[in-house]
Protein backbone atom coordinates (compact mmCIF):
# COMPACT_ATOMS: atom_id res chain seq x y z
CA UNK A 1 0.00 0.00 0.00
CA UNK A 2 1.17 3.40 -0.75
CA UNK A 3 -0.95 6.04 0.93
CA UNK A 4 -3.49 4.51 3.23
CA UNK A 5 -5.76 6.52 5.76
CA UNK A 6 -10.00 6.24 7.27
CA UNK A 7 -10.79 7.59 3.58
CA UNK A 8 -9.07 6.00 0.42
CA UNK A 9 -6.65 3.86 -0.26
CA UNK A 10 -3.76 4.08 -3.24
CA UNK A 11 -1.65 1.37 -4.57
CA UNK A 12 0.69 0.92 -7.87
CA UNK A 13 -0.31 -2.72 -9.28
CA UNK A 14 2.13 -3.33 -10.50
CA UNK A 15 1.03 -6.64 -11.98
CA UNK A 16 -1.69 -4.52 -13.66
CA UNK A 17 0.26 -1.42 -14.42
CA UNK A 18 -2.26 0.55 -12.94
CA UNK A 19 -2.49 2.55 -9.98
CA UNK A 20 -5.95 1.79 -8.09
CA UNK A 21 -7.91 4.48 -5.66
CA UNK A 22 -10.29 3.14 -3.86
CA UNK A 23 -12.34 5.52 -1.77
CA UNK A 24 -13.91 3.95 1.55
CA UNK A 25 -15.86 7.15 2.49
CA UNK A 26 -16.75 10.60 1.51
CA UNK A 27 -13.62 12.70 2.23
CA UNK A 28 -13.12 16.44 2.03
CA UNK A 29 -10.67 18.70 1.48
CA UNK A 30 -7.11 17.04 2.77
CA UNK A 31 -8.92 13.77 3.66
CA UNK A 32 -9.45 14.01 -0.19
CA UNK A 33 -6.81 15.62 -1.30
CA UNK A 34 -3.93 13.44 0.36
CA UNK A 35 -5.05 10.09 -1.43
CA UNK A 36 -5.79 12.11 -5.33
CA UNK A 37 -2.06 13.61 -4.71
CA UNK A 38 -0.92 10.20 -4.03
CA UNK A 39 -2.63 8.72 -6.83
CA UNK A 40 -1.08 11.55 -8.34
CA UNK A 41 2.43 10.82 -7.79
CA UNK A 42 2.31 7.33 -8.57
CA UNK A 43 0.72 7.82 -11.71
CA UNK A 44 4.06 10.19 -12.38
CA UNK A 45 6.08 7.64 -11.56
CA UNK A 46 4.56 4.41 -13.48
CA UNK A 47 3.16 6.11 -16.40
CA UNK A 48 0.29 3.84 -16.74
CA UNK A 49 -3.91 3.85 -16.48
CA UNK A 50 -5.86 5.06 -13.46
CA UNK A 51 -8.89 3.21 -11.94
CA UNK A 52 -10.64 4.97 -9.07
CA UNK A 53 -12.98 2.67 -7.56
CA UNK A 54 -16.29 4.59 -6.05
CA UNK A 55 -18.40 2.17 -4.87
CA UNK A 56 -18.51 3.21 -2.20
CA UNK A 57 -19.66 6.34 -3.00
CA UNK A 58 -18.57 10.36 -2.94
CA UNK A 59 -19.66 13.89 -3.21
CA UNK A 60 -17.44 16.61 -3.35
CA UNK A 61 -17.07 19.75 -1.88
CA UNK A 62 -17.19 22.40 -4.54
CA UNK A 63 -13.54 23.89 -3.30
CA UNK A 64 -12.42 20.26 -4.13
CA UNK A 65 -13.84 20.08 -7.52
CA UNK A 66 -12.51 23.14 -8.18
CA UNK A 67 -9.01 21.80 -7.50
CA UNK A 68 -9.51 18.69 -9.37
CA UNK A 69 -10.09 20.31 -12.10
CA UNK A 70 -7.61 23.54 -11.81
CA UNK A 71 -4.64 20.93 -10.64
CA UNK A 72 -5.58 17.50 -10.53
CA UNK A 73 -6.34 16.16 -13.89
CA UNK A 74 -4.06 19.12 -15.74
CA UNK A 75 -1.64 17.53 -13.75
CA UNK A 76 -2.34 13.88 -14.52
CA UNK A 77 -2.73 14.91 -17.95
CA UNK A 78 1.08 15.27 -17.98
CA UNK A 79 2.16 11.53 -16.58
CA UNK A 80 1.30 9.51 -19.29
CA UNK A 81 -2.32 8.21 -18.02
CA UNK A 82 -4.42 7.58 -20.84
CA UNK A 83 -7.09 5.82 -19.88
CA UNK A 84 -9.75 6.24 -16.35
CA UNK A 85 -11.25 3.60 -15.30
CA UNK A 86 -14.58 3.86 -12.92
CA UNK A 87 -15.57 1.03 -10.70
CA UNK A 88 -19.31 1.84 -9.63
CA UNK A 89 -22.45 -0.39 -9.12
CA UNK A 90 -25.49 0.39 -10.26
CA UNK A 91 -27.04 1.26 -7.12
CA UNK A 92 -23.93 3.71 -6.01
CA UNK A 93 -24.40 5.29 -9.55
CA UNK A 94 -28.10 6.01 -9.04
CA UNK A 95 -26.97 8.01 -6.03
CA UNK A 96 -23.98 9.97 -7.27
CA UNK A 97 -24.58 9.68 -11.12
CA UNK A 98 -24.87 13.43 -11.51
CA UNK A 99 -21.56 13.88 -9.87
CA UNK A 100 -19.66 11.10 -11.94
CA UNK A 101 -21.21 12.42 -14.90
CA UNK A 102 -19.71 16.16 -14.26
CA UNK A 103 -15.94 14.46 -13.18
CA UNK A 104 -16.18 12.01 -16.08
CA UNK A 105 -17.34 14.68 -18.41
CA UNK A 106 -14.29 16.67 -16.89
CA UNK A 107 -12.18 13.11 -17.22
CA UNK A 108 -12.51 13.18 -21.33
CA UNK A 109 -11.03 16.07 -21.65
CA UNK A 110 -7.60 14.56 -20.75
CA UNK A 111 -8.17 10.71 -21.28
CA UNK A 112 -10.54 8.01 -22.36
CA UNK A 113 -13.39 6.86 -19.52
CA UNK A 114 -14.28 3.69 -18.97
CA UNK A 115 -16.58 2.33 -16.39
CA UNK A 116 -17.40 -1.20 -15.14
CA UNK A 117 -19.42 -2.20 -11.99
CA UNK A 118 -17.15 -4.68 -10.56
CA UNK A 119 -13.07 -4.53 -10.27
CA UNK A 120 -13.33 -8.34 -11.80
CA UNK A 121 -13.84 -6.77 -15.27
CA UNK A 122 -10.42 -5.04 -15.41
CA UNK A 123 -8.60 -7.48 -13.62
CA UNK A 124 -8.10 -5.90 -10.26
Amino acid sequence: MYFTSEYADVQYLADKNKVLLTWKKEAKLDNYRKPTTAALELLREHNCDFVIDARNGFEDEKEDVEWGFSFLLPEMSQTGCKTVWFIMTQVNETQIGEEMDMWTAEFLKYFAVRKVDSPEKIGV
